[in-house]
């Protein structure tokens, strides 16, 4: 049995709702009642040891595309947000300019991260090439923790008119048709119809049930923030800044104790 949760495509018209009518991902509660499942496909069975192990290592992997597709949805903020401040000429702005620039270090450190894990991969436990863990893991960090302050950020660049214009209908009809395309045209070139898209594309990925939905998933798809700190903790190499500040206050090998001398 698949139990569905409730999906955001076909409660509204999609020229007012873009993405959440196109790119809704649905989330399942699968339900096994009566299933033959063969011996041999079986990895192990009451056994919570090895379900931990199992869960302990399942992003090695995943938490690259996991990572990758926030680089995606880094790329689409900007675009709405750099749209919405081109049309009316305010990307000369120098307060402008500097939110523009907080969401493009943001992508950037995204992207660092991945590049950066895949040039300085390393071997798994089973002699595998996987991404550089403690990297992929602090890029996730950075991706995640960053990602609620910059859907803010592009909010402010984009303005209130994304909760304020009306939807595709009014503009088509005869009554509303003429007063909004003379105040949503700005000049020959942003006219009323694609400002409307724009708004209507921006509301749906900043201000709309299933932005606030995006944000939700992407927040715990992959374990709560506090796992994925714990995943920095146990990748991060602590020995290199112990050395290196052990060699540099001048510390005695006494401090080390047992771990050192078990290392040795």
């Amino acid at each position: 049995k698949h139990i569905c949760r409730t999906g955001f495509a076909g409660r509204a018209p999609a020229a007012d709702y873009p993405l959440s009518s196109k790119f809704d991902e649905i989330d399942t509660l699968m339900v096994l009642e009566d299933v033959l499942v063969p011996w041999e496909d079986i990895l192990f069975y009451q056994h919570t040891r090895a379900a931990t192990f199992i869960r302990a290592t399942l992003h090695r992997y995943s938490a690259f595309p996991f990572v990758q597709r926030t680089l995606s949805f880094a790329d689409m903020i900007i675009g709405a947000a750099l749209w919405n401040v081109k049309q009316t000429g305010l990307e000369r702005q120098q307060a402008v300019q500097e939110k523009l620039a907080e969401l493009a270090v943001w992508r950037e450190g995204i992207n660092a991260h991945l590049t950066a894990a895949i040039a300085t991969a390393e071997k798994s436990p089973n002699g595998l090439l996987m991404p550089n863990q403690s990297l992929l893991f602090t890029g996730r960090v950075h991706a995640m923790t960053n990602l609620p302050r910059m859907m803010h950020l592009a909010r402010e660049l984009c303005g209130g008119q994304i909760c304020v214009t009306p939807d595709a209908a009014s503009f088509e009809a005869p009554e509303t048709s003429p007063w909004l395309q003379k105040f949503y045209t700005i000049n020959e070139r942003w006219v009323s119809d694609d400002r409307r898209k724009l708004l209507a594309f921006a509301r749906d990925l900043l201000n709309s049930d299933y932005a606030g939905h995006r944000l939700t998933f992407q927040l715990f798809a992959q374990s709560p923030p506090f796992a994925h700190l714990a995943a920095v903790y146990r990748t991060f190499d602590w020995d290199g800044p112990l050395q290196f500040a052990h060699n540099a206050a001048g510390l005695s090998d006494n401090v080390w104790g047992e771990a050192k001398d078990a290392a040795q």
